[in-house]
Order: C-alpha cells, then sequence, then structure tokens
C-alpha cells in the first residue's frame, strides 16, 4: 500500500511539473509567427517556366521586383536586344543597367511616355544616353505612341529580351517581362506591385515585340481603334498567356469583360481583385461583376487611395459593387492591376491570373497604351502562381480599411 500510494505521489508530481511547464511554453508554441510576405514564386504554363514577383511596401521600401528587372537586363549577353516600354523613371540602377547593356554590344531600344521628355532627373539623364530612345507625344497632345488621344498616356511597363537568363542561371530566350510596377519610387518599390516574367514562349515574344514596334512606329488608327482581334492587331494569342493592347475604340468590347466571361460563375468561384483605381468609365466590368455576385460568386477587392486619402474609386461604382455583396477594403500604395480567378471554364475548374498594366478606368481601355494579359490556367492540386497572387492579394486586403454604403470615401 505504501508503494501504490508512492507511485501515486510520484504521478501527481510528474503531471504538476508537466502542467507547470506547459503554462510557461503554450503561449511560445500557440501564437503564430507573421508570415513573411510573398515575394517570388515560380510556375510551369503551358511548358514554360514563369516567375511572379512582388513588391509589398507594409515594411518600408521593397526593391524586388526592380532587382529581378536589373538583373535581366544585366544578364542579356553581347549581340542580344532588349526592348523597353516606360510609362515614368526614377530609379538609377534600371536606367544604368540599360546602359551597361548597350555599352557591352546589345541592342537597347527604349520608348518612354511623353511627360519624362522635359525630366531633369538623373535616370532620365542616362536614358538619353542610350541611341535608341523615344519619348511619345502625339499632335493633339498626348502622351501616347499609339494613342491619339489628348488625354493619352504611354502607359505600359513592358521588358522583351531575345537573350537573357533565369533567376537559376539558366540562358534562356524570347523572355518578357510585364506587370504593374512603374520605374519609379513612388509607384514602384513603395507600392503594392505585380510583375510576370515568362521564359520562351516565341508566340508571346513576337506578340509583344509586334506591340513595341507599333509604338516606336507611332501607328495611330482612325477612331483610336488599335485593338481589332479580327486583324490580329493587338491581339496576341500563345501558350502561356495570350496578351491584349489598348487602346480600343470607345464602345466596342471591353478587353477585361472579354477575358473573363468565359468564367461561369457559381457557388464555389472566387474573383480578387487588386487595383489601383477604378472609375465609372468601365460599365461593363460592374456589370460582370455584379453578375458573378449574382450567380453566387464570392468577390473581394483591395483598391488604392486617392491624394485626398479615400478610396480610388467612384462613389456610384462604389455603391454598386457593395449592394452587390462584394466586399472592399482600401489600402494605401496599391498600384497592382490584377484580377485572380478561380472558377468553371467549360467544364473544368482552373485557377487563372490575369495582369497587366490596365487600370479598372476608361482611360486605360480607350486612351492610353496599355497591355491585358490572361495566363493560362493552373489545374489540380498545385497551382503555385494562383497561390502567390493569393497571398500578395491578402497582404493588401487583410490589412486594409473595411468599405461599407456609410463610410464612402472609406477613410476609416
Amino acid at each position: 500500500m505504501t508503494t501504490t500510494r508512492a507511485r501515486a505521489a510520484v504521478r501527481r508530481t510528474l503531471v504538476c511539473l508537466l502542467a507547470a511547464l506547459c503554462a510557461v511554453t503554450a503561449p511560445v508554441a500557440v501564437v503564430p509567427a507573421a508570415a513573411a510576405p510573398v515575394s517570388a514564386a515560380s510556375a510551369t504554363l503551358a511548358g514554360h517556366p514563369v516567375w511572379a514577383h512582388f513588391t509589398n511596401p507594409t515594411a518600408g521600401r521593397d526593391y524586388t521586383i526592380l532587382t529581378e528587372l536589373q538583373r535581366l537586363i544585366d544578364a542579356a549577353p553581347a549581340g542580344s536586344t532588349v526592348r523597353g516600354a516606360i510609362h515614368s523613371i526614377s530609379v538609377d540602377s534600371v536606367a544604368d543597367a540599360l546602359l551597361r547593356a548597350q555599352n557591352r554590344g546589345v541592342t537597347v531600344r527604349v520608348l518612354l511616355d511623353g511627360k519624362n521628355a522635359t525630366s531633369a532627373d538623373v535616370a532620365v539623364a542616362t536614358i538619353r544616353q542610350l541611341s535608341d530612345h523615344q519619348f511619345c507625344t502625339n499632335s493633339n497632345g498626348g502622351r501616347g505612341c499609339i494613342s491619339t488621344s489628348a488625354d493619352g498616356d504611354m502607359h505600359t511597363k513592358l521588358f522583351t529580351f531575345t537573350s537573357t537568363t533565369d533567376p537559376n542561371g539558366v540562358a534562356r530566350s524570347n523572355v518578357v517581362w510585364f506587370g504593374s510596377s512603374n520605374l519609379t519610387y513612388a509607384t514602384g518599390p513603395d507600392a503594392f506591385n505585380n510583375a510576370i516574367t515568362v521564359y520562351g514562349d516565341a508566340a508571346l515574344a513576337a506578340g509583344l515585340n509586334a506591340n513595341f514596334t507599333d509604338m516606336w512606329n507611332r501607328r495611330h488608327y482612325s477612331g483610336n481603334d488599335y485593338y481589332d482581334s479580327a486583324s490580329g492587331r493587338g491581339y496576341y494569342q500563345a501558350a502561356a498567356a495570350d496578351a491584349y493592347a489598348s487602346p480600343e475604340a470607345a464602345g466596342q468590347t471591353d478587353t477585361i469583360v472579354t477575358r473573363l466571361n468565359d468564367l461561369t460563375p457559381d457557388a464555389d468561384c472566387r474573383l480578387r481583385v487588386g487595383m489601383a483605381a477604378v472609375t465609372t468609365g468601365r460599365p461593363r466590368i460592374v456589370d460582370l461583376v455584379t453578375r458573378f455576385r449574382a450567380a453566387g460568386c464570392k468577390v473581394w477587392m483591395a483598391v488604392g487611395t486617392n491624394a485626398d486619402g479615400g478610396i480610388a474609386m467612384s462613389q456610384s461604382v462604389y455603391d454598386e459593387l457593395l449592394a452587390a455583396g462584394v466586399a472592399i477594403r482600401r489600402k494605401d500604395k496599391v498600384h497592382d492591376k490584377f484580377f485572380l480567378a478561380y472558377g468553371r471554364y467549360g467544364t473544368a475548374y482552373q485557377y487563372r491570373v490575369y495582369t497587366g498594366s490596365q487600370n479598372w478606368t476608361q482611360d486605360a481601355l480607350s486612351e492610353n497604351d496599355e497591355i491585358f494579359v490572361k495566363m493560362a490556367p493552373e489545374t489540380g492540386a498545385t497551382h503555385p502562381l494562383y497561390d502567390a497572387y493569393y497571398a500578395h492579394f491578402n497582404e493588401a486586403y487583410n490589412t486594409g480599411v473595411t468599405c461599407t454604403r456609410s463610410t464612402y470615401p472609406c477613410r476609416s
């Protein structure tokens, strides 16, 4: 009996010691560490390597995207060609990389939005040292290359490389880089942005080089109607992605809607939108999103902030989307322009990324030089490109200001 009591006492002592130990260690075990912002991800789409890079300014200036672009330029070998369409530039390191490339025998050809022509910035001065560079303007006072609109911009963010290396150091040809980031601090490393690089898709490279050539040659079209799917102008189909270029004449189709409308919305559908600005000028996108919601698709939006500190979204669009059940949050420094979709395409559920330079604005559709890119789908259990954009979206959305009908312009 004495032995039994002793054993019981030992057990009680051990239990108490373990309980005390758990009390000390449990908080450390159950409090999750903050997830590091996603900065890069790789995938294979239609057999082609694809990399995505992101900036998240929450912890300060984030050079991820521009560092990768600079790496691509620095890896271009002598005898190759680099083409770049730059909306704005003030980051010296990218301009310096372009000049270094020219000096080692790379053919470098750069287009810039016309507003840069009067800039005294050092980066612009460096660009002027390139043998082949142009500042786009038109006879109506606009700053587009193809666009003839007085309000038009060359808003495309695009580089193509006949030869460079991927992040693993493997030599690649027919490389294209595109996304939302400008080469300035405010709308580059100081903002939420995304960029994609596609390696080895010759058809995509040829299409985007054709668009670059049209901009370089200032090819203008009646009614500012550059995009024409019937002729293939501004419409570039490939394996890893399809690309669509603006401007498109007012009153015709909507580039974004025409790309998203092959998704059949249902209760399993998910749509996330990261967007710098939303205006009343794209009513067909509003109609598409509200139709998706009516069919049960869940929709979330992270939208940027305007100069007054409110959401960069017109009130009528704001009210209509909220009434439809769209979850909207305002987040400072969102400069992204992407749609992230999961849903049924035909008979199969797919994960898709849509990105490029187009904002949800009328200017982006009908007045600016822009590109909108529909990436090839990911299916099955593995979808790294979609997952990376999902994480990037949440980094802005989860810390944004929740918007309601009564709080417009959603300052707090």
